[in-house]
């Protein structure tokens, strides 16, 4: 996708503000999914070497100070959640119908409504954040650094959420790529801060300094790429709009209060160990959920992909093709996520040593990566039909996946309680037990919404990602005297996983290959290899008309 301001031939035709028949709406998605899941892909790299190399300059108890930050904050982002999504649906809209020039009011009315938002929601923490580090069970000594982490990476993420609406901008125009190119430049920044504020001896200080530094460099990158590309943008006070002001709290507010209960859910494990247990144990959950929570992101990306197109073809009521794409997107999520999913749940012990090493503070690790991959997974395949919802300008209808999530979790968790006692173990089981029945739960709800008949779903989009288990867990039974023979060799352990990882893949792929995908997909597939093999021999050729790139 271009940067260039100019209408040109080569500017996507979402860009210049042009009508997108089914065929150029396939192609700009096709090069959206595949930027998304690049930009994931990568980031899912840095994100596997800085824990370990985190962890040798910082304790257990800093890094759980740490994670909390994130968990604390993202409550503070789910008050502008529905913004965000405001801007991506109404941006996608004002687009289909050729009125650009409302994205001004509705930036500059966003942008007032969280700012303010963000000001009293820091000053509420300022307030109880001292109560709160204590009911944390944070150590005495630790307890003025996590009050620093805590307000200093808030406040960061307060400005992000304010300014950072330029990035929802360029995504409901459907400039996906730009995006993904501020973000990966941003995040490979951040790393690379990290690693040096660690060696030169900032301490845990360094990770809040280089999260700081990222967002400011990505708030102004997408701030100059939206006034670039959107002729005649202005922003001002004074361009306030109560009618899009409306937008915020009713189309926003119903998709914010999901959002929270999403957010709120999505890290309820950890919270629950921290209050019932111990910091430690939040940073055993994290530290334990990180390679599925890094791997959902990648078919996450497509949700994000999904939603302007979604909110594209509603304003122009193509319904045929809606319904289509959800269920194409449900099964390639899917898909993609059972692939790595599947390797994950059968190798998790010897994918933690050879990650972490035989630490006795992870020995519950591997336990916890186990249980929940299949509800991580479970949960992302949820997004096509809550972006199904908000393309259509009813988020009232996701409320039944979050409220029967919380019902659950609070029945299993307390049942768990009271008949096994408060333990690591339980609240794993009884949190991924939660996750799974009341996603399957949301999606047959949605099936029927839609009226898509539900074995249809189930064999085109749930079955087909539940194919890997079986795969990985008859590798690992292959492998288990290896397994067993290895133990808590580190480097044994590293050996292990990149010979079943490669032949996991090797026999994943195949099974995919010859029983999963049907000959359309199979030419789709064949025409992207053959497009990369292509570019990177240096044969550099157009794709023909009835390429299966085009479809």
């Amino acid at each position: 996708m271009t940067d260039s301001v100019a209408p040109k031939d080569n500017t996507p035709v979402a860009a210049r503000g042009e009508t997108l028949d089914a065929g150029g709406m396939n192609r700009l998605v096709s090069r959206n999914i595949f930027s998304s899941i690049g930009a994931k892909l990568l980031y899912l790299v840095t994100r596997f070497f800085l824990p370990p190399i985190t962890l040798a300059y910082i304790s257990l108890e800093e890094y759980g100070i740490w994670a909390m930050c994130f968990i604390l904050i993202g409550y503070l982002g789910m008050s502008a959640f529905g913004v965000s999504n405001v801007y991506i649906r109404y941006v996608a809209q004002y687009h289909a119908q050729g009125e650009e020039h409302r994205i001004g009011d509705l930036l500059s009315t966003g942008l007032t409504v969280v700012s303010l938002v963000g000001v009293v929601a820091l000053g509420i923490l300022w307030v109880g954040l001292p109560t709160l580090i204590e009911a944390l069970s944070v150590s005495p000594e630790l307890q003025d650094t996590a009050f620093v982490l805590i307000f200093g990476s808030a406040a960061v993420f307060v400005l992000e959420l304010s300014w950072g609406a330029f990035a929802y901008v360029l995504t409901g125009l459907q400039r996906i790529v730009q995006q993904n190119q501020v973000w990966v430049g941003t995040f490979l920044l951040e790393t690379l801060l990290v690693v040096v504020f660690l060696i030169a001896g900032f301490g845990v200080y360094g990770l809040l300094y280089a999260f700081a530094i990222r967002y400011a460099v990505s708030i102004t990158l997408n701030v100059w790429l939206c006034f670039r590309g959107i002729p005649g943008l202005r922003i001002s006070l004074r361009r306030f709009n109560r009618a899009d002001l409306a937008l915020f709290y009713r189309y926003g507010g119903i998709v914010q209060l999901s959002g929270f209960l999403g957010m709120f859910l999505r890290s309820i494990e950890k919270l629950i160990a921290g209050l019932f247990i111990n910091v430690q144990a939040t940073g055993l959950f994290d530290v334990a959920q990180k390679f599925p929570v890094m791997a959902t992101s990648i078919p996450s990306s497509m949700n994000a992909v999904f939603l302007p197109a979604t909110s594209y073809m509603h304003t122009q009521e193509r319904r045929g093709e809606l319904l289509g794409l959800y269920l194409k997107g449900a099964r390639y999520i899917n898909l993609v996520t059972g692939f790595m999913m599947g390797f994950m749940a059968a190798f998790a012990a010897p994918l933690m040593v050879a990650w972490l090493g035989p630490n006795p503070e992870f020995a519950l690790a591997p336990l916890i990566l186990a249980c929940f991959t299949l509800p991580f997974q479970l949960n992302v395949l949820t997004g096509p039909a809550s972006n199904i919802y908000r393309g259509m300008g009813i988020p009232a209808r996701e409320l039944i996946y979050p409220l029967s999530q919380l019902a659950l979790v609070i029945v299993l968790v307390g049942a768990g309680f009271l008949v096994f006692g408060i333990d690591v173990v339980v609240i794993t089981l009884a949190v991924a037990l939660a996750m799974i029945l009341s996603a399957l739960i949301y999606m047959a709800y949605t099936n029927r919404f839609l009226a898509l008949d539900q074995s249809r779903f189930v064999r085109g989009a749930l079955l087909p990602g539940l194919w890997p288990y079986l795969t990985g867990f008859a590798l690992y039974l292959l492998a288990r005297p290896w397994v067993e023979s290895v133990g808590d060799d580190r480097w044994g352990s590293v050996l292990l996983v990149l010979v079943a990882g490669i032949a996991y893949c090797a026999l994943q792929a195949a099974m995919l290959w010859f029983f999963q995908l049907d000959s359309g997909e199979k030419d789709y597939v064949a025409g992207k290899v053959g497009g990369l093999v292509g570019r990177f021999g240096g044969a550099r050729r157009q794709p023909k008309r009835g390429h299966p790139n085009e479809h």
